[in-house]
């Protein structure tokens, strides 16, 4: 009897002590990712052009599993994600309704789903003073990028990433049809859930806004059939992923940002 009291003493001691080591390992392991999680948000910038690296799988599982992951308001999770590999099919949305390219536009859903398409290149054009042919800005951000494939264009000798550049396209679409109180901001924390992740699987990222004009335009309700989304959805965003082509100058940082006193407030 005493020999088995002994071997249980032992046994749970040892089961203690593994518990000990594990939570400490845990903890330092914890403490590192999470410094590892801070520097990528604080040092990740925009990729503007991609190698075409094929993104596994198991990586996008992780990357969609992460949006989902995302806070939602009364846990409503109004988004629904689209992963696209297929470049033949990025190729026909790009070239459905004249995608723009680059980020900066305006996101183009209309209530009867009638958005025109607009021509490659600039933001949102002006509307036009009795004229037949609408204004465009004058040294625009975004010059005409190509259908897919090379990088879009250049831009102050810099690549410029456009839809169909990357190996990877995650469309981000909204449901407005729930309880949220606020079903946008929801899709916007889902996105940079995605692109944290992505960045923290050392993956280049670019969120851009400008197909959503085709994808909520004329053709909306084919394109929501081809790619299995309900045709009630709005797409909102989309997010391009792959390696970075470091062959050119693939990576640009967000403008300077104004100091923290600048922006920023604590109650004491």
């Amino acid at each position: 009897m005493k020999n088995i009291k002994k071997r249980s003493v032992t046994v749970i001691s040892m089961i203690l002590l593994t518990a000990i080591l594990f939570s400490c390992f845990s903890a330092g392991a914890f403490a590192a990712d999470s410094d590892s999680v801070i520097e990528t948000i604080m040092t990740a910038g925009t990729t503007q052009a991609f190698s075409e690296e094929p993104v596994p799988e198991e990586d996008i599982q992780t990357i969609l599993q992460a949006g989902l992951a995302a806070e939602s308001a009364i846990n409503q999770q109004p988004w629904f994600f689209v992963a696209v590999t297929d470049k033949d099919v990025m190729a026909e949305l790009a070239a459905s309704g004249g995608m723009p390219g680059g980020s900066g536009s305006k996101p183009g859903a209309s209530q009867d789903r009638t958005m025109p398409s607009f021509p490659q290149g600039g933001d949102m054009p002006a509307a036009p003073q009795g004229g037949d042919m609408p204004s465009f800005p004058q040294g625009g951000d975004m010059p005409a990028a190509p259908q897919g494939g090379a990088p879009g264009g250049s831009f102050g000798g810099s690549a410029k990433a456009s839809f169909g550049d990357s190996p990877l396209a995650i469309i981000v679409y909204m449901n407005e049809n729930t309880s949220s109180p606020n079903p946008a901001f929801d899709c916007g924390l889902a996105v940079q859930n995605m692109y944290i992740a992505a960045a923290s699987l050392g993956y280049g990222v670019k969120i851009v806004s400008s197909p959503t004009m085709t994808l909520n335009g004329a053709n909306h309700d084919q394109i929501c059939e081809k790619l299995g989304v309900d045709m009630s959805l709005t797409a909102v965003a989309v997010l391009l992923v792959g390696k970075e082509d470091n062959a050119v100058d693939a990576v640009s940082s967000a403008t300077t940002r104004s100091d923290i006193s600048e922006k920023t407030a604590i109650i004491k």
